[in-house]
């Protein structure tokens, strides 16, 4: 997924969307990484976690 903004005023935000899994298992969700475009040293990270769905029968 990529997000895009024009300009951010310094603060903290959030960003919230939907995924759906039709298939039971174990899946991995790697930590993401934002970045300016043009400012490369401005950036931060959001933490890795796993996600397990089971069978709901």
């Amino acid at each position: 997924m990529i997000a895009y903004a024009g300009h951010l005023e310094p603060g903290v935000y959030s960003l919230h969307y939907l995924v759906r899994s039709v298939t039971p298992g174990t899946f991995s969700w790697t930590g993401a990484q934002v970045h300016l475009q043009y400012a490369p040293e401005e950036f931060g990270r959001l933490a890795e976690s796993t996600l397990i769905l089971e069978d709901g029968k």
